[in-house]
């Protein structure tokens, strides 16, 4: 039976089992209820771009159904073509009645005369996406039985629909309104839709894309929406999606719930996605809710297969993606959403979720917050490797990078690597924990090593790290120095759904501040050995985490923004503990400002509130039209904010008496030898990772140093003078 199934999947998951035990009374009670009947009456009819086909289901209750169509009458399913196969998780509902925590919940579907039909429990449910116009006969028969009796599992008659993706689009379904459970003041919304699948991924209709592959046509999906009571509907707000971790569902990420990082949105409102795709039943890979990472799966993986095994020239596609990023379209089509205003926030898989998404679609979103992602992917088990292939595989997806080469599946979850056509990606900002022990997310030097290599390409992500542990649930067990076990106005605001509310957008560009880890006042992460106390790094600590900014203007020829250091926040933690920083500062996203590569560029610091200059110089633009400013001298706002700008040279800076904290290193590039200055005390030579290769001190009268031991690449120099200065350079090695 397939209480008893489900039953046994789930006992060893305590996680799931709390939300999963209403499910199990559901099944319980609907075994007894149902029993003697058996499966007839199928009906079908068009609306809304798709065909809903509704059946009685039958005793024992299969583990699928198979539904099949025909333009002709059929007696055997050998005259009709197979259009899916449901499972009891998908034709019953079951992800529903979990999410909503009420066994009696069913399916709510428009009924094709412009009302509403809610399935009755013993009532199952397919959902076909036509591509033409016609009609079809539907049946729906026990899986492995080909026999068709009519007026009992088969339509009376072919049912016409209609194909009119411009006047008659597929659209999502509310299922239910609710207030939330986790605080007052917020109103909920959960919607439906059964995903269009096909083996050719490009085969979507202009309104509504491939979502699975053929062996998961109708697939279920479902997302949950919380709105606060004081929304303003008539100015167009921001909407805040919210990825949950392996394990999870939608319904954790409600508003008011999660408030250790207090994901409640206060502007506009929340989207919590929920990432299923129900596989083959039973207790052999994969798991009925296996998860997709919030990407996708491979194009030929079947959950009917014995032994499923991705193939060595399969390809992974990203049909979650499609999901999620489809369901955002219809929000702003159905909502005031302003779609310059889409933050994406997640946690365990859910942030790893979210830098896919952020990697693959950096146009669609205007930052990324993320809790303890482990920057490798799933681990090579025999569920994730039955849709993912395995790691030694890396699998291609069906995105291209900007070198317009296919995206590995397990390029996607670093923080790094460029996996779409856009150079930058929008900011993100990462808590980790150096007491996680979970799995593939747990705290290590895979991790350390992407902040590293982060913090010294300028991408734009500010990293935190402290004593927390995996979980981000349980407010009052956190004593790590972001919450320090105080109630969520008292802890840090910036992890806070509302903070990326406020602030980011994705038309807008940003100063990416970067080789923090080069200025000995910031803390130091360590070597990823797990644990607090051990002497490895300190135990708390942030890389950008407080700088703060606005733009102030940007046109073709000049790029202007104020900078300051956090000073003024509730939570001290969330203050900077210096009175200035120096960081590096690349300008990322530019929207009109856009130099060439290798053109000179003059840049100026000054006081906001004087406008003093304080600092200024000149840097050539990198490869790639990257425009990188060294060492900016960035004080809390108690002090002074500044002001930086960066013009192409139509606009005159004539501010050169002011000292550059860049150093001119000659020749640049170098095939060896490179001229030393006067002045210099020390030479640090550091590769891209800031990982340093060889320190030098430099003697009285010494005129070159000899770097004919480095490979070809683009390095850093870290100077002191004998003044005690500190200047960087960038040095090329041919």
């Amino acid at each position: 039976m397939i209480y008893e199934k489900i039953n046994k999947l789930y006992i060893c998951r305590p996680k799931t089992l709390k939300f999963m035990r209403p499910v199990f009374l559901f099944l319980a009670f609907f075994l007894c209820w149902l029993k003697g009947t058996a499966q007839n009456n199928v009906r079908a009819w068009y609306a809304n771009g798709q065909v809903f086909v509704v059946w009685k289901i039958g005793i024992p209750i299969q583990d699928s159904y198979a539904v099949y169509a025909s333009p002709t009458a059929f007696t055997n399913t050998s005259n009709a073509v197979l259009i899916g196969r449901p499972l009891a998780f998908e034709y019953l509902g079951l992800g529903l009645k979990d999410n909503l925590q009420d066994t009696t919940a069913t399916y709510t579907i428009p009924n094709g005369q412009d009302g509403l039909y809610q399935l009755a429990l013993n009532e199952g449910l397919f959902v076909f996406t036509p591509h033409q116009s016609g009609s079809l006969y539907f049946a729906v028969t026990k899986w492995g039985s080909n026999s068709v009796v009519a007026g009992q599992n088969i339509t009376s008659t072919a049912i016409p629909f209609t194909y009119n993706p411009a006047g008659d689009p597929v659209e999502c379904h509310l299922q239910r309104t609710f207030p939330s459970p986790f605080a007052s003041g917020y109103t909920c919304f959960a919607y439906m839709l059964w995903a269009d699948g096909r083996q050719n991924h490009w085969e979507g209709r202009p309104d509504f894309p491939i979502m699975a592959n053929a062996a998961k046509n109708g697939m279920p999906g479902l997302f949950l929406v919380s709105a606060p009571s004081t929304l303003d509907t008539t100015q167009a707000y921001p909407l805040s999606v919210w990825l949950h971790g392996g394990g999870g569902n939608a319904r954790q990420s409600l508003a008011g719930s999660r408030k250790a990082i207090n994901i409640s949105p206060e502007e506009g409102i929340l989207v919590a996605q929920d990432d299923k795709m129900y596989g083959q039943r039973g207790d052999s890979p994969p798991h009925p809710d296996q998860p997709t990472w919030h990407f996708g799966w491979a194009k030929n993986y079947n959950p009917f297969d014995s032994n499923p095994v991705a193939a060595a020239n399969d390809t992974v596609i990203n049909y979650t993606q499609r999901r999620y990023l489809w369901i955002d379209q219809w929000l702003i089509r159905h909502f005031n959403i302003d779609p310059n205003r889409i933050n994406i926030h997640g946690h365990s898989m859910g942030s790893a979720g979210s830098i896919a998404m952020v990697k693959c679609h950096p146009q669609h979103y205007g930052s990324a917050t993320i809790f303890n992602t482990g920057c490798a992917g799933p681990e090579s088990t025999s569920s994730t490797t039955a849709i993912f292939g395995q790691l030694a595989q890396n699998l291609p997806t069906n995105l291209k990078n900007r070198n317009n080469m296919p995206v590995r599946f397990y390029d996607l979850w670093n923080l790094y690597t460029n996996c779409a056509a856009e150079r930058d990606f929008p900011l993100i900002k990462h808590w980790h924990g150096k007491n996680d022990t979970n799995g593939v997310m747990h705290w290590g030097p895979i991790v350390v090593e992407n902040y590293r290599i982060c913090d010294s390409i300028g991408t734009g992500i500010q990293n935190h790290w402290s004593e927390r542990t995996h979980n981000v649930d349980d407010a009052p067990d956190y004593n790590d120095h972001w919450i320090m076990g105080n109630s969520q106005t008292q802890q840090t605001a910036s992890d806070n759904v509302a903070f990326a509310e406020e602030r980011y957008r994705s038309d807008s560009s940003f100063p990416a501040f970067f080789n923090h880890r080069l200025d000995a006042r910031n803390n130091d992460p360590g070597t990823g050995v797990n644990g607090t106390n051990n002497g490895d790094g300190d135990n708390w600590g942030t890389w950008g985490g407080y700088h703060r900014w606005q733009i102030v203007g940007e046109t073709q020829h000049a790029w202007q923004a104020a900078a300051w250091l956090e000073s003024n926040a509730i939570f001290d933690n969330d203050n900077a503990p210096t009175d200035n920083l120096l960081a590096d500062l690349a300008i990322r996203r530019p929207q009109s400002f856009k130099p060439s590569t290798g053109q000179t560029v003059y840049w100026s610091v000054k006081e906001a509130g004087s406008g003093a200059l304080l600092q200024s110089g000149t840097t050539t633009v990198l490869a790639g039209n990257l425009v990188a400013i060294p060492q900016i001298s960035v004080y809390k706002e108690n002090i002074r904010k500044v002001i930086i700008t960066v013009t192409d040279g139509s606009t005159a800076v004539n501010e050169s008496d002011v000292p550059s904290t860049q150093i001119a290193i000659t020749p640049n590039p170098t095939s060896g030898l490179i001229y030393t200055q006067a002045d210099w005390k020390t030479v640090r030579i550091l590769d891209a990772g800031g990982r340093e290769i060889r320190q030098w001190n430099v003697n009285a009268g010494s005129t070159t140093l000899d770097v004919s031991f480095l490979p070809s690449g683009l390095f850093m120099l870290d100077i002191q003078t004998v003044k005690g200065e500190r200047k960087t350079g960038k040095l090329v090695r041919w």
